[in-house]
């Protein structure tokens, strides 16, 4: 082992788990070879939709690192930073996530892209993603819970805005995640008696002129009037401008009223490469034809993180580089392998050269659109080749058989409707329009508010004593104290006088850390008892009422 190279690689996705299993074929007895990852296993993320839909388990969308690398080290950690000079890897690992300083000769880095929707307001904070396994499994279960609320509330605006659905961006991930989505619910509806198709509405929302755009013009428009035909408004040429808890806005200024939104777009660099201060473009590492990175002889680049050039001369079209997708970052780890394997031999290396053999995309309903060789498909026998040429592709014998076996199940077993909730986050913002209501009278204090920004107006009309009330709070201020208290029904209306921004703390949550926290607990114990007349025991010292009591869903 003293006389291996070390090569480590970074990220589990596509490109990294082939880097690696190509670096340990090709340099046995040369090469010690390592990849680290966030999570212990690799996500097949062109699943991901069918994950969300019910037609596949969690489990079967991923494959444990350690079988489909059973020659690597793997190592479950965190990257927090490349000290390029010393060749240093800083993971942080273990449940005391101590640093650890990992030396290495050559580094690859494949960590891929992040999620970046800070360029539209609330997108971030209330939009769901389709990044990875979690991303699906939430979505699956929202969805479900917006169906079980849906079937049995007797407020008809209430029940159309849980019945909406939107997905923003219509690339290959949007349109699957829609066509999925639609048929999930398409299928369930069977069990929710006072729920009908036409109650649903389920929009595609896309900025370019058509979805799909990197399919012939043709197979696209077959695609919209496919999923137009089952009850998916396709909307082409217009834009996502905000979006809050109840719904999105869109560049024409129509206000669409949904509790779902998922984002497919987005896609920016991956926090931890915008911060090694390489030379990047478009978001992503340069490298030359050989995936080396500029400057750096001792580090490689791939996959979605890096920009490949495909010639010598690229000019300002994408076209002149690799494209992000699964069957060039593949393709992209193969060669660099053989590329570091040359470099440490004293060989030559060659400069990576693929052309796309195709794309494939699923629209529900088993249909698909297809462009292989230049040979165009659509219908059932596009959608056979789409799982096929997906259950061919993908990792390891055992994953290939799980998901073959899933899909022959699920074609003839109603969906799983089943809903495994999560926690929710014991904090998060919360986006406002100008008249969205905050909360009703009547409805159960499940939070402490404060206000970012913007501008929210309290009114408690008391029809027994004829009693007015109001109150305006601005940035900085805060309602709903009562949390701290017992558990009670809302007495007041709060609503937006503009467009502003909350920041939502959970009931228990906030009631721990007023507690524990001497600052908080004498200013909410004054606050409490100049505002409501009495703080009963909850401010006892060392008060440790409630702590296992379950929260409320919100």
């Amino acid at each position: 082992m003293a006389d291996k190279r070390k090569v480590i690689v970074i990220g589990g996705g596509f490109g990294g788990i082939f880097a690696a299993k190509s670096l340990e074929k090709l340099g046995r007895g040369l090469v010690d070879v390592e990849l680290i990852n966030n999570n212990n296993y690799f996500v097949f993320q062109p699943l991901l939709p069918e994950v969300a839909s019910s037609n596949l388990n969690a489990s079967d969308a991923v494959v444990p690192l350690r079988q489909l690398l059973k020659r690597v080290q793997v190592r479950q950690a965190r990257v927090m930073g490349i000290d390029f000079e010393r060749k240093i890897v800083i993971v942080m690992q273990g449940a005391r996530m101590t640093p650890v300083e990992l030396p290495y000769d050559e580094l690859v880095i494949a960590l891929g892209t992040g999620v970046d929707l800070a360029r539209i307001p609330g997108m971030a904070d209330h939009a769901l993603t389709m990044k990875d396994l979690t991303d699906a499994h939430v979505l699956r279960t929202h969805a479900i819970g917006c169906l079980e609320t849906a079937d049995v509330t007797t407020d008809a605006k209430v029940k159309e805005q849980l019945l909406t659905f939107v997905v923003v961006g219509a690339g290959f991930s949007g349109v699957e995640t829609a066509a999925e989505l639609n048929e999930l619910i398409t299928r369930a509806l069977r069990y929710y008696r006072n729920i009908k198709r036409e109650d649903i509405r389920m929009y595609l929302i896309e900025f370019a002129p058509r979805i799909l755009p990197t399919f012939p013009a043709e197979l696209a428009d077959y695609a919209t009037e496919n999923l137009g035909k089952n009850g998916i408004e396709v909307l082409t040429s217009i834009g996502t401008k905000s979006a809050t808890s109840t719904g999105v806005e869109l560049t024409d200024g129509r206000i669409i009223n949904a509790s779902t939104v998922v984002a497919t777009i987005g896609n920016g660099p991956h926090p931890l490469v915008q911060a090694l201060g390489l030379d990047m473009h478009w978001g992503r590492i340069r490298t030359d034809r050989y995936m080396q990175v500029p400057g750096h002889d001792h580090v490689w680049a791939l996959g979605d993180a890096a920009l490949i050039p495909l010639n010598d001369n690229p000019q300002e079209d994408p076209a002149d580089y690799a494209t992000q997708t699964a069957q060039f970052a593949v393709r992209e780890g193969a060669q660099l392998a053989a590329n570091v394997v040359a470099k440490l031999k004293g060989e030559e290396m060659k400069p990576f050269a693929y052309k796309s053999k195709g794309s494939l995309a699923s629209l529900g309903m088993s249909k698909a659109v297809a462009d292989v060789y230049g040979v165009k498909m659509s219908g059932i026998l596009a959608w056979l080749l789409w799982r096929g040429f997906y259950l061919s592709f993908l990792p390891g014998l055992i994953a290939k058989f799980r998901v073959g076996l899933n899909w022959v199940i699920n074609a003839v077993m109603p969906p799983n409707i089943v809903q495994l909730r999560m926690r929710p986050p014991a904090t998060r913002y919360i986006h406002f329009w100008k008249g969205d209501k905050v909360f009703e009278p009547g409805m159960l204090i499940d939070g402490f508010y404060t206000v970012v920004n913007g501008r929210f107006k309290l009114t408690i009309d008391n029809p027994e004593t004829g009693e007015h009330f109001e109150k305006e709070f601005r940035p900085g201020e805060h309602f709903g104290e009562r949390v701290l208290l017992k558990s009670h029904l809302r007495t007041g209306l709060v609503e937006a006088l503009e467009d502003g921004l909350l920041l939502f703390t959970a009931q228990k949550d906030f009631r721990r850390f007023a507690r524990a926290f001497p600052a908080l607990r004498e200013y909410f114990k004054e606050y409490i008892e100049e505002t409501f007349g009495g703080t009963d025991k909850a401010f006892a010292p060392g008060n440790v009422e409630d702590m296992d009591e379950k929260e409320p869903h919100t």
